[in-house]
């Protein structure tokens, strides 16, 4: 049964006739401003501008935006620079004040009957795996094409550092979520997307292997599109070469609608933003894949 259409004016929308492009990106503590240790270390108009002019640069129809701070301010962009056609939906997990919260934009034309909540949202153990920040699930009916299927989008954003007991933070998020994706999502089609804080192949632990090994080598259910990038040459943030920490998973259903070799990771953010690397920004580049429905 698909999700309610929480008042969307479905008699008014657009049709479209094309391929869709899904984008994650970690905004880097958007609209929080240094105070000395934690915080965006800049100013915060200039990544306001920056974040809009790359967000209208990639054009996609979906975005699962990792670390919003200052809502109010992440509304006002995507309302004064995306237009009428595009919504927005903001986690309200963690709750504490200046927390990096979850957010999806989308185009409201093609996902419809948008239907959001915290995953994993009554387990404590997922709530401390995941460093407060419980993943996010969008439910939508994507349009396009003439052709209505149900899909559901899971953002995630897991505990962040190299030491053993965040490796284990994500190590356990992984295998609750694999856990609940396999008992009440099998078959279905969804995706997970964000920052992953840890690689497809090994780990940014030294000498472990992948937190998400256990997603990664389920062929049977899970096809991971960004696991060629986690490869030497490849690097999804600024500041650490040759290490891919920003991921795009499928569920096997999903596969016969994915364009091969689409997933990629988006450093020519460089063209709407010449000096992006110098940190004025994101310290994250966003990642992308193209789907044919």
């Amino acid at each position: 049964m698909p999700p309610p259409n929480n008042g969307e004016d479905t008699a008014n929308l657009k049709s479209y006739n094309k391929d869709i492009t899904i984008v994650n990106w970690n905004i880097e503590w958007f609209g929080l401003q240094n105070n000395g240790s934690i915080g965006f270390n800049g100013n915060l108009d200039l990544q306001e501008s920056n974040a809009a002019k790359i967000l209208n640069y990639l054009n996609a129809d979906l975005y699962g935006i990792c670390e919003v701070v200052d809502t109010a301010r992440f509304g006002k962009m995507i309302r004064n620079n995306l237009g009428d056609e595009f919504r927005y939906k903001i986690s309200y997990y963690p709750t504490s004040l200046g927390s990096q919260k979850l957010a999806f934009v989308y185009n409201r034309n093609i996902f419809r009957n948008v239907a959001v909540r915290p995953f994993l949202g009554v387990s404590a153990n997922a709530y401390n795996y995941f460093a407060q920040r419980f993943p996010f699930l969008l439910t939508a009916d994507v349009v396009v094409n003439g052709k209505r299927n149900l899909v559901s989008y899971f953002l995630i954003h897991a505990k962040a550092n190299a030491d053993l007991s965040s490796y284990n933070r994500r190590l356990n998020g992984s295998i609750e979520m694999k856990d609940s994706l396999d008992r009440y999502f099998a078959g279905k089609n969804f995706m997970i997307i964000g920052d992953y804080n840890d690689h497809l192949n090994g780990s940014i632990l030294s000498g472990q292997p992948s937190p998400y090994q256990n997603i990664v080598t389920d062929n049977a259910r899970y096809n991971p599109l960004s696991l060629p990038l986690n490869t030497a040459g490849y690097q999804s943030t600024i500041t650490y070469s040759n290490s891919v920490i920003d991921q795009q998973v499928i569920s096997a259903t999903m596969s016969k609608w994915y364009v091969g070799s689409t997933t990629k990771i988006r450093t020519d953010v460089t063209t709407p933003v010449p000096d992006y690397n110098t940190g004025n920004t994101s310290d994250h580049y966003p990642v992308s894949s193209t789907f044919r429905f």
